[in-house]
């Protein structure tokens, strides 16, 4: 393969005769139809264009029902079409376009197919119709038929249907039209779609196809080559010279003048190419080295000013930046995209930017040299290029740039408006700030700024990572941890006079406070404290949780202080009524440990934040108080099974008292939790009655057929004259059912 050449020679074209030239240019359909597309395309409105269509599928539908000429029935299913690609539902013509597909006449045919394939999908019932009809079709001598078929076949193969066009698709490779064989490969791009384990049976049939002689069929057979090679990198290692080598012929315009785009050889080709180069030479040394001339020549060559030679150099540099790196490459690549990068198109700028972030992945200092260029990009009213150079900043930064490219996130933070923008913004700025701080201090500032202007876009881990930061310090130092800590207590203690703050940042403040307030030196006093944090309750909050956040760092103070003051006190009574259970919760442990000072210094002592909890399963604590109220005649602790007057309620007792009587009350029983058996209706079984001697006046029932239903009446006039009654029965014994003391919900079991 790798010694293929391009043919040179252009392809013939037939010109075509008078009546296909009649057919193509639509001279077979009515003047209706052609009115009816001007109509539609002079809609000043959607209402406008749906009211057209709605008579035209009304006609349609009254139509199909007449017997139509052939001309005719083509005609209405070009119309049923347009109606059904403009959203309106002609479902009543479909079996119609199956029928056309079926006609041995080719233009109905073709006609039949686009129809099938515009209102079909792979899943409609009617698909089944037309497998017979396309594998002959593909067995037609005529290639223009073949082509119709070859069409369709993508859209409406399913899993049920393929293995039965497989093979006739296959036997196209070896067709004598190139259109056929290009469309064979489409067709077989769509079937390893749909079962991507038939792509190993067709491997070498396609590397069969790549060396074929038309331009038009290899193209065709990269696509289905690079899922493959995506798929499985290492099967497909070997195709790489044929790649390198074909990419070359293609770039030195071996190929056919009609593949140029803008004098351009075989744009696409060359791009999906170069994707094929940029999957197989990641992470493989040998295999990058053969492409590292080839991607050169092509970065010469495709740098003419025009778009399409932009995108091939766009495509060569994201190759570039995937394969094994060479430094070579990447400087030609960084060259390329200052250019892009500068450009006033934006476009081009774009460009530049994506490509930015490929290079930066490899190597930072390729961008570096154009941070001034990127930032200046986010003030772009471009929303896309804002996000990608976004992203991008978010690469480029490393321990020496983050204070710059942090402050320049911050002032874009602070000036946009949109909400996805701004959410974008406070993540980066605060994985930023987590991984490259150059110092604690900072990292506190910068946090500030962030829960101010972000606010409620600030994850909340992101609160206790900071909580958790100034608690703990570094732990290398412990004078710089307690600088640490007075710095941040001062300057949460100036915040508070801020009118409005954000609840994450109030949450912060206040643990802070709490834990270091008596750090904030200058003058402060811990009773000054604890009249800003007692003004600050009264601040209106999103989250009802945020006063508790205030109320729990008042409760730290008045430990340290020894004393609760008058405004806490009016605090707590104020609060303590609340609705919100937490915050009343919170008031009430704040009077209760007021109450016992010693207590409350034991509960909350100064900076223990990061001291671990000893905890007593046991509760040996409580020893003291169990014993004392044991001596005033309290009753022992019993385990629930050693509770006589305990309810047994999932012992076998319940069960068998459930089962037969109401449960509960006397007899031992405990409460049934299982529910109770389906009652069946109460029946009653009649014997019947002797011939000669009737029972008691009971109706009985009529025998079929008569007339007068004297069943069970006795017969009490006889040819004797009147008889006696004879004893009546014993009644049956009572079954279960609803009254009368049955066994379900009567009296068993005591008293129920």
């Amino acid at each position: 393969a790798g010694a293929w050449t391009l043919p040179r020679a252009k392809t013939p074209r037939l010109a075509p005769g008078p009546k296909n030239r009649a057919a193509m240019s639509g001279g077979h359909l009515s003047k209706d139809f052609f009115e009816l597309i001007k109509s539609i395309g002079e809609c000043k409105s959607k209402q406008e264009e749906d009211k057209i269509l709605a008579a035209e599928v009304a006609t349609l539908r009254q139509r199909f029902t007449e017997q139509l000429s052939p001309k005719k029935m083509k005609e209405a299913v070009v119309r049923m079409m347009y109606a059904e690609m403009l959203g309106h539902n002609a479902d009543f013509g479909h079996i119609h376009a199956v029928n056309m597909s079926q006609q041995t006449n080719l233009i109905a045919k073709r006609v039949g197919y686009l129809a099938s394939t515009v209102c079909l999908h792979s899943g409609h019932e009617l698909t089944t119709l037309l497998v017979n009809t396309m594998r002959r079709d593909l067995k037609s001598t005529n290639h223009v038929e073949v082509c119709a078929t070859l069409v369709a076949i993508p859209k409406l193969v399913n899993l049920e249907t393929l293995p039965a066009l497989m093979d006739p698709v296959c036997a196209l490779l070896d067709h004598p039209s190139e259109v056929v064989r290009k469309k064979a490969v489409m067709a077989l791009h769509r079937f390893c779609q749909l079962q991507p384990s038939s792509a190993a049976d067709l491997s070498e049939k396609l590397r069969r196809v790549l060396c074929d002689k038309d331009p038009a069929v290899m193209g065709a057979s990269l696509y289905i080559l690079h899922e493959g090679a995506e798929a499985d990198p290492k099967a497909h290692k070997d195709l790489v010279p044929s790649y390198v080598s074909i990419l070359k012929q293609v770039t030195e315009h071996r190929l056919p003048s009609s593949f140029d785009y803008h004098r351009m050889p075989a744009p696409w080709i060359q791009i999906k190419l170069l994707k094929l180069m940029a999957t197989l030479g990641t992470a493989d040394q040998r295999a990058s080295e053969g492409m590292y001339e080839v991607l050169l020549d092509v970065l010469r060559r495709a740098d003419t000013g025009i778009n399409i030679g932009y995108a091939i150099i766009y495509e060569a540099v994201r190759t570039i930046t995937a394969i094994f790196p060479n430094i070579q490459l990447l400087e030609t690549a960084a060259s390329h995209i200052s250019r892009f990068v500068s450009s006033d198109n934006h476009n081009l700028k774009y460009l530049g930017i994506k490509a930015l972030a490929g290079i930066v992945q490899v190597n930072q200092k390729y961008a570096l040299e154009h941070q001034l260029v990127v930032v200046d990009c986010l003030e772009d009213p471009d929303e896309t290029l804002k996000r990608k150079t976004l992203d991008l900043l978010y690469r480029m930064t490393n321990a020496g740039n983050v204070v710059f490219v942090v402050d320049k996130l911050i002032s874009h933070l602070r000036e946009t408006s949109d909400d996805a923008f701004r959410a974008s913004l406070t993540e980066r700025i605060t994985q930023l700030a987590e991984r490259y701080a150059p110092d604690n201090s900072w990292f506190i500032r910068t946090m500030n700024g962030v829960f101010e202007l972000g606010g409620e876009l600030v994850r909340p881990d992101v609160a206790h990572n900071l909580m958790r930061l100034i608690a703990e310090g570094s732990g290398e130092d412990d004078e710089a941890d307690m600088a640490l800590r007075r710095f941040a207590a001062a300057t949460y203690y100036s915040m508070l006079d801020r009118p409005i703050l954000p609840d994450i940042l109030v949450c912060v403040i206040c643990w802070v406070l709490g834990e270091y307030g008596y750090l904030i030196g200058g003058g402060v006093a811990l009773e000054d404290v604890v009249d800003k944090l007692v003004d600050a309750v009264e601040r209106q909050f999103d989250a009802p949780s945020t006063r508790c956040w205030v109320v729990v760092a008042i409760t730290k103070l008045v430990a340290q202080l020894g004393a609760m003051p008058a405004q806490v006190a009016e605090v707590c009574g104020k609060y303590k009524q609340s609705s919100q259970v937490l915050l009343s919760k919170y008031c009430s442990e704040l009077e209760g440990l007021a109450a016992e000072v010693g207590t409350m210094h034991a509960a909350l002592p100064t900076d223990a934040s990061c001291e671990d909890l000893e905890v007593d399963p046991a509760l040996g604590f409580l020893d003291a108080y169990v014993a004392e109220a044991l001596s005033r005649g309290a009753q022992p602790y019993l385990a629930p099974g050693e509770r006589p007057d305990e309810l047994d309620v999932g012992g076998s007792s319940s069960a068998a008292g459930g089962a037969h009587g109401g449960g509960g009350g006397g007899g031992g029983h405990g409460l049934r939790f299982d529910e109770y058996e389906k009652q069946q209706a109460p029946s009653q079984i009649l014997a019947p009655p002797p011939a000669a001697a009737p029972t008691n006046g009971a109706p009985a029932a009529a025998p079929l057929g008569s007339g007068l239903n004297v069943s069970g009446v006795r017969s009490v006039w006889g040819a004797e004259g009147f008889k006696a009654a004879e004893p009546a029965a014993p009644p049956p014994p009572p079954q279960p059912g609803y009254g009368g003391g049955g066994y379900a919900y009567g009296g068993g079991g005591g008293g129920g």
